[in-house]
């Protein structure tokens, strides 16, 4: 709220809708599917990145800064690049100018610069982020929170890559 700039995550995955008519109690009772459109190895199947982290200037409309989210290794040593992943836990920016994000299939949570979107620290989950990433303060000391449950909509979807759970973790921010 004090600049004006906001942080966005978002999918970049294709997605195949069905719409099919049922017979029931109503005349006409229609039906939709989804499910993702992915290759025979369960990747995407458009260009990445498939996740992205981006900074938002609601002034003028404009995307100051965009990055990759999230990481495939074993397709990081082929293209060198991060592809970023399909993510469903969000971003939380604190007064300091860090962000921590998480939700992402490489199951980690993340701290980025908010002003260049460099990365700045990353941590592995028992399981991926399910929900923005929470800061509070206790007896002075700044914690960061993270539901890490794996999340019904990633979990169904990529149930080779995660499982749901019930882990919850905290990080204690140094001064």
């Amino acid at each position: 709220p004090i600049n004006g700039i906001m942080f966005v995550t978002a999918n970049n995955i294709p997605w195949i809708g069905e719409i099919t008519e049922e017979t029931g109690l109503f005349k006409h009772n229609y039906r939709n599917k989804f499910k993702r459109f992915l290759t025979k190895n369960k990747y995407p199947a458009s260009k990445p990145p498939w996740g992205t982290l981006s900074a938002i200037d609601l002034n003028n409309q404009k995307i100051i800064w965009q990055k990759p989210l999230g990481n495939y290794p074993e397709i990081n040593e082929k293209i060198l690049e991060p592809t970023g992943t399909e993510n469903f836990g969000g971003a939380t920016a604190t007064i300091s100018g860090l962000i921590f994000v998480s939700g992402t299939l490489d199951k980690k949570i993340r701290a980025f610069n908010s002003f260049n979107g460099k990365e700045l620290w990353s941590f592995k989950l028992p399981n991926a982020g399910s929900a923005p990433p929470t800061i509070y303060k206790y007896d002075g000391d700044q914690f960061v929170f993270i539901p890490a449950t794996g999340g019904n909509t990633l979990s169904s979807g990529y149930p080779h890559l995660l499982k749901n759970s019930d882990h919850f973790v905290a990080f204690k921010l140094k001064k």
